[in-house]
């Protein structure tokens, strides 16, 4: 895939779009991005945030989410219970049959989809968009002001999802150039 730009303080920086190259990247800088964690905690939270929330909106701007869908692909997507009446509203189906169909529970006793990808993912795309579980419509997380408090989370996906990727690589990169000045 082609590298999206975006521009930040008037120097093109490329996106990583290509999900093995940005699963390579981050296992490779696992323990870097696992200091830069701990750094950022001792940093002022509201200033992070703000930092966060406008290199979030040009990533996220930048890229199409049903080119990648890897989240689909690979997240264990675990919705509440409200989700999944809505869903079984949104698929003709009584609760108690949709929850035979596609779900079950988990080792920590989660009700989670029973399948990877989603059940819902077709061609790249959100079948039941419109009525998609709350943690599909919060995914990435980024917008939430939690970056630092969701920090593990912030890792976890790092190696997923290419919105969390380069938004974590630009903060970093703002962070280190700004320790430098």
């Amino acid at each position: 895939m082609e590298a999206a730009r975006v521009r930040r303080n008037s120097v093109q920086l490329p996106i990583e779009l290509d999900s093995k190259r940005i699963e390579s990247i981050a296992q490779k800088s696992a323990n870097a991005n696992y200091a830069f964690a701990r750094y950022i905690k001792t940093l002022d939270l509201e200033m992070v945030e703000t930092v966060v929330e406008k290199i979030a909106a040009e990533v996220t701007a930048a890229v199409d989410c049903t080119a990648c869908a890897k989240c689909c692909r690979a997240l264990t997507i675990a919705p509440d219970y409200r989700d999944v009446s809505q869903l079984a509203a949104t698929t003709d189906m009584t609760t108690q049959d949709f929850k035979r169909k596609y779900m079950r529970i988990d080792s920590e006793g989660d009700l989670v989809f029973k399948q990877r990808p989603c059940p819902f993912l077709k061609a790249s795309k959100c079948s039941v968009y419109g009525g998609r579980p709350q943690v599909c419509r919060k995914y990435p997380y980024l917008d939430q002001r939690s970056f630092v408090s969701e920090i593990n989370r912030v890792l976890r996906n790092v190696s997923v999802c290419p919105i969390v990727f380069n938004t974590f690589e630009r903060v970093k990169r703002h962070f280190e150039s700004s320790q430098a000045e």
